[in-house]
């Protein structure tokens, strides 16, 4: 499908802010999501680590950041949906303008820094919409980050403080260590830094009655040793999965009078 000629004349953020407006219409409207809604194709479904997807083809996360429309995905045929990243405390993430478009390579370079209301005003959205039954019929993920605010040092804490607010709404969980756009945040891929945070985070699920899927997002700039480290890691601490991957901090595809600070995808 042919994207609208008029959103390309905006500011990438702005045309952003436009869809979603339009999105949490779609979202509040029944009528709208009952006439809309896909008719699944059981050819497509995929159980993974222990969730049924209606189809292999989800939202990831970093689109709808604060699962403002999850409604309104499902109606648009996806199979999953992933929403945040969200961190512990509410952030405006990094100063504008912080989202670029490529449009001859189909790609974009964002900077915007886990901008997102905070794990409290989350977990009170989803509270709310699950009370309403609007709850989507697909699988929702949450991606959890760490506030940048908060030290390397008490990541863990940090991390814990979302999935608390948050696991009782995902089907799966996931630990965002690997987004280039907030200070740091790279280094908790680290073997001794990794460790811990799965560590905790995995020893908090272990008390729940029903303990949810937890994966760990990775960056695609990472060498194979580091690799193998994680995926030793994974299989240690009983990860359900790894997401890859990240945006890259890797510009060589494109011309360097296009090249920004940030990460590139597409």
């Amino acid at each position: 499908m042919k994207t609208p000629s008029f959103l390309f004349r905006l500011p990438p953020e702005t045309a952003h802010h436009l869809a979603m407006s339009g999105l949490g219409l779609l979202s509040r409207s029944r009528t709208a999501l009952r006439l809309m809604k896909p008719r699944p194709d059981p050819r497509l479904e995929r159980t993974v680590f222990g969730v049924r997807f209606a189809n292999p083809i989800g939202l990831a996360a970093g689109f709808d950041k604060n699962a403002l429309v999850l409604p309104a995905w499902e109606a648009l045929g996806f199979g999953f949906i992933e929403a945040g990243t969200v961190t512990a405390r509410p952030q405006p993430g990094n100063p504008t303008p912080r989202l670029f478009r490529l449009r001859a390579q189909g790609a974009l370079i964002n900077r915007m820094g886990f901008n997102n209301d905070g794990a409290d005003a989350v977990a009170a959205r989803l509270q709310k919409l699950r009370a309403a039954g609007r709850w989507p019929s697909v699988p929702v993920g949450l991606n959890l980050g760490k506030t940048k605010i908060t030290p390397l040092e008490d990541a863990a804490e940090d991390y814990l403080y979302s999935f608390r607010k948050l696991a009782d709404f995902a089907d799966y969980l996931v630990l965002n260590v690997s987004s280039p756009n907030t200070p740091g945040l790279r280094q908790l891929q680290g073997k001794e830094r990794l460790t811990e945070l799965i560590t905790a985070v995995q020893s908090a699920n272990a008390e729940r009655a029903h303990p949810v899927p937890l994966l760990v997002k990775i960056a695609p700039d990472l060498e194979f040793a580091q690799i193998e480290e994680v995926l030793s890691l994974a299989e240690e601490t009983g990860l359900a999965g790894l997401i890859a991957t990240n945006t890259t901090l890797d510009q060589s595809a494109i011309a360097p009078a296009e090249r920004r600070e940030g990460g590139l995808s597409g």
